[in-house]
């Protein structure tokens, strides 16, 4: 079970009103919040023409991003990095193989998308290393 304080919760609540999506978790993080959404709602979330996700944006004046949730990390893993071309798990680390070209859209501007994912990988699987190659 994923902590979350005051604010999470009114966050959570705004993105449920605005979407009729129920999520899981949300993390803020320097004018951005990735919201997870429960699997197969994904299409829900976003709207027809991304029309739920500009709402929100409009709303909570933040870059939004969704994930959908998976209890499986290794799955979990692959809809964050769809880039990857390999996600294996050996016990508290995952390694995700990846073509030279995605690698830095992977890890994003200062670590940024990395950051992020290994969060949510620690949040939600106790998994504390995420390792690309």
């Amino acid at each position: 079970m994923v902590k979350i304080g005051n604010e999470e919760i009114q966050t959570l609540a705004v993105f449920e009103k605005a979407t009729g999506t129920y999520a899981r978790d949300c993390i803020r993080d320097n004018g951005s919040i990735y919201f997870i959404v429960e699997n197969g709602k994904m299409g829900t979330a976003i709207g027809k023409g991304g029309v739920n996700v500009k709402r929100v944006r409009e709303i909570l004046n933040k870059d939004i991003k969704i994930f959908e949730y998976s209890s499986d990390p290794l799955e979990m893993t692959k809809k964050m990095i769809p880039a990857s071309k390999g996600v294996e798990q050996n016990g508290q680390e995952i390694v995700v193989t990846l073509d030279a070209k995605d690698r830095s859209a992977v890890i994003g501007k200062n670590g940024k998308n990395i950051k992020i994912i290994k969060e949510i990988l620690d949040r939600h699987f106790k998994i504390k290393n995420l390792r690309l190659k």
